[in-house]
């Protein structure tokens, strides 16, 4: 995949027009600007300037001269992707349109495309598309576009496809999904937007299910197996005359390969309503589709693995503060599950809930780094002992910061021991200046460590953890945190004796679902 650096994110789509007058141009601009959903710059690569830009500024594109010089580095006669590496924007997709002005100027489209969701620019490019579908997507309009200019289609039906179907379908992918949702989802929607009776989605793994919208009779699974594509490097094929004992009911089908380099699947629809014959477009509409249903399949697995990898690290790593201090153990699952329902009592949302909860697990982790002599003292704790008990914040802070999915728990971490009056650490914050994730934890923190026991010490009765309670509302302690503690003070009492479920699996998902 080639580099190439630019202060934009868009794609490429290479061109040479043959007949293009300054109102063609303009009809092209914005039929590629509607197909995709962004915006569009039209350069002359012979005058080595931009003819034409819509959607967005023209300092947004790479400059002529640099895009001209691109140019020259590809075989255009498929698509092709690049993108530069030291910069989250530039995503190039290169795809041939072959033409030419009456003036034999060489013409290209470049459509701008956002990289991720989460890229600060992303408003008003087009949607984030993974690299296979982009690919195919964008060949397939690019076919389209040559055919009509060499008169096999009537002018301006090139791009008279659903509006932005390949968009709609990119919105809707979700790597957190079960692969089978989307794929039930690709082949509903492209059933209705063909008019066929059916639609399949066949992997080429016989243990992963046919998924098929609508239906055939007496079609089952294994007999969509059979109209898939006899060949792994046949990208695209339609049978306009079907006619074998083996599938009697089946008249017409287009069949679309996910990845003719690889043995994915393929996309599979059967008998158009109105018994017309399939064209050519219509396959090509397929062929972005198959490709989002693999990409999707592929991120969903490697998504799966992910998922593990965390869930993994946080056990560990509330393991490892509980093996730290014995006397302790189950502190943390303790605090997470408190601060979580102190949260849903003040009329936090349930991703805010979950924040909580990691927070909750994960806000002692740095008492890993302290030294076990001062972390199991039982004696009172001299002021250099002290200091070091505070660095557990600081230390927290470290661990957390190098995990960045798990980044967004810092403020929790890193201000659960300020106090309202200010007199707290590590910054001394004071009232609304401390995270309000910061004043539950500190409440859900402290209600444990008085109602647990040490080797020191019993713990606390309710009645003087009460009073504790109100005697520090409003120096130590938010008052709203303290008033919603004491409306679920039951239920509370209750959660300190549950351990870690369920509920750090949705979290767990939430977390991986940012960005």
């Amino acid at each position: 995949m080639t580099n190439i650096s630019t202060g934009a994110s868009s794609v490429f789509l290479a061109t040479r027009q043959r007949s293009s007058t300054a109102e063609e141009l303009t009809r092209s601009l914005d039929a590629l600007s509607a197909e995709f959903s962004a915006p569009v710059g039209l350069l002359s690569a012979s005058t080595r300037q931009w003819r034409s830009v819509a959607g967005t500024d023209r300092r947004a594109f790479p400059s002529a001269e640099q895009a001209a010089r691109l140019l020259k580095e590809f075989d255009l006669n498929r698509a092709q992707l690049c993108r530069d590496p030291r910069v989250p924007g530039p995503v190039w997709l290169i795809l041939p349109w072959n033409a030419e002005t009456p003036e034999s100027e060489s013409l290209s489209a470049w459509i701008g495309f956002a990289p991720s969701h989460d890229w600060p620019e992303a408003q008003g490019w087009g949607p984030p598309c993974p690299d296979p579908a982009l690919r195919a997507w964008g060949q397939a309009v690019a076919d389209r576009l040559a055919r009509e200019r060499s008169g096999e289609t009537g002018a301006g039906t090139v791009l008279s496809q659903p509006p932005r179907l390949t968009d709609r379908m990119i919105r809707q992918l979700r790597v957190s999904d079960p692969p089978e949702r989307f794929q039930f989802l690709a082949v509903d929607v492209m059933k209705s937007e063909l008019g066929v009776e059916a639609v399949a989605w066949v992997p080429h793994s016989h243990y992963e299910r046919v998924i098929v919208a609508g239906g055939i009779e007496g079609m089952t699974a294994d007999h969509y197996r059979k109209l898939r594509s006899s060949s792994n490097d046949e990208a695209a094929r339609i049978v306009n005359r079907l006619s074998t004992p083996l599938l009697p009911n089946v008249r017409r089908a287009a069949v679309v390969a996910a990845d003719r380099q690889a043995p994915i699947g393929w996309l599979v629809a059967a008998n158009p309503i109105d018994g017309r014959r399939f064209s050519t477009a219509e396959v090509e509409s397929l062929q972005p589709v198959a490709a989002l249903i693999a990409t999707q399949r592929s991120n969903a697995r490697l998504y799966g693995d992910l998922k593990e990898l965390l869930f993994g690290v946080i056990r560990s790593l509330t393991s490892a503060i509980d093996a730290k201090d014995p006397y302790t153990s189950g502190h943390s699952e303790r605090v997470a599950r408190i601060a979580a329902r102190l949260g849903q009592e003040l009329g936090m949302s349930p991703t805010q809930r979950g924040d909580l909860y990691l927070m909750g697990l994960l806000h002692d982790v740095g008492k890993i780094g302290i030294d076990d002599n001062v972390l199991k003292k039982q004696g009172r704790l001299t002021p250099e002992e002290y200091r070091q008990i505070q660095s557990h914040v600081r230390i927290g802070m470290h661990i957390l910061s190098d995990l960045k999915k798990l980044s967004h728990l810092l403020p929790g971490v890193a201000h659960h021991h300020e106090a309202l009056d200010g007199t707290g650490y590590p910054l001394g914050l004071s009232g609304d200046d401390i995270p309000l994730v910061a004043r539950i934890l500190a409440v859900a923190d402290a209600f444990d460590a008085m109602s647990s026991s040490r080797p020191y010490r019993r713990g606390m009765t309710n009645e003087q953890i009460d009073a504790e309670l109100r005697k520090g509302t409003g120096k130590q302690w938010d008052p709203h945190v303290i008033s919603a503690l004491f409306a679920c003070r039951d239920e509370i009492d209750r959660i300190r004796q549950k351990g870690l479920g369920e509920s750090l699996q949705q979290v767990v998902d939430d977390t991986l679902g940012r960005g």
